[in-house]
């Protein structure tokens, strides 16, 4: 059975992860919701993209659109909470991205624990990329701090057998398999690197490389070192009709309604 992920809940409708956003993924049926996570200044993990503010998405409290990516460490919780986030600057390219996103005015940046309490009630599972990049490790938590604070939150929700947690900067996977090892931990790739063989030497045991660079005999050969594959971020019909047809074992969305559609019959 192929998993359906809402990338950053359901991307191409609402705001990106939001709580909004995960509502309508989880309306939508998805299996399991895709999410970024950040640290603030005072210790608290939150749901958030890029490691810092973004400036086709967020507002200050003076309404206007932030000037750069003031990273997320920087800020409390309390003084993250002033910017809203619930729209797409207009006339950006990431707007002309996702024309179907509906804002939601004065949305604000939620807590890991805010969605871990809204989903409660559902057996959806949840996977999680802490974000981190080599070239920019002063912007957040080292790996060790990231990955426990990160852990710490998912064994207080009780939601370890339903959580994955993903990552490109491989060092905080690492962390959580020592540490952690209930929690399961995906690798991703993008570009060159994306070769199963790196992944498997690495110890990973489920990879997630970018669709586009996924082939029939990279497929096989992870299947060979007995890996699943999940792939990011497949939104248009032919190429979610392409992954069916590869028998991968997951899809991102930001339309994960396009992927249960093209799926209803074939599982």
């Amino acid at each position: 059975m192929i998993a359906v992920q809402g990338h950053r809940g359901a991307r191409g409708y609402l705001p990106e992860n939001t709580l909004p956003s995960f509502a309508r993924a989880l309306e939508l049926g998805v299996t399991t919701l895709e999410l970024d996570v950040g640290v603030t200044r005072d210790g608290v993990v939150v749901i958030h993209h890029d490691r810092g503010l973004n400036p086709d998405i967020a507002r200050g409290p003076d309404g206007q659109w932030v000037g750069r990516a003031v990273p997320i460490h920087s800020l409390t919780y309390a003084e993250l909470q002033r910017y809203d986030v619930g729209r797409l600057r207009p006339g950006s390219d990431y707007a002309r991205r996702f024309p179907h996103q509906q804002p939601l005015a004065g949305t604000r940046i939620p807590r890991l624990a805010d969605l871990f309490a809204f989903a409660k009630n559902h057996r959806v599972r949840f996977n999680i990329e802490p974000k981190m990049d080599a070239a920019a490790l002063d912007e957040t938590l080292p790996a060790e701090e990231f990955a426990r604070a990160l852990i710490a939150e998912v064994r207080k929700a009780g939601v370890e057998d339903r959580t994955t947690v993903q990552a490109f900067h491989w060092p905080v996977l690492k962390v959580v398999e020592r540490e952690a090892p209930e929690i399961a931990t995906v690798y991703c790739t993008e570009g060159a690197g994306s070769e199963p063989e790196r992944v498997r030497a690495a110890g990973g045991r489920i990879w997630s490389p970018d669709f586009q660079t996924l082939t029939s005999e990279k497929l096989a050969a992870a299947r060979k070192a007995q890996m699943k594959v999940t792939v990011w971020t497949v939104n248009e019909s032919a190429d979610i009709e392409r992954m069916i047809a590869m028998g991968v074992d997951g899809i991102a969305s930001d339309y994960p309604d396009r992927v249960l559609q093209q799926l209803k019959g074939k599982q």
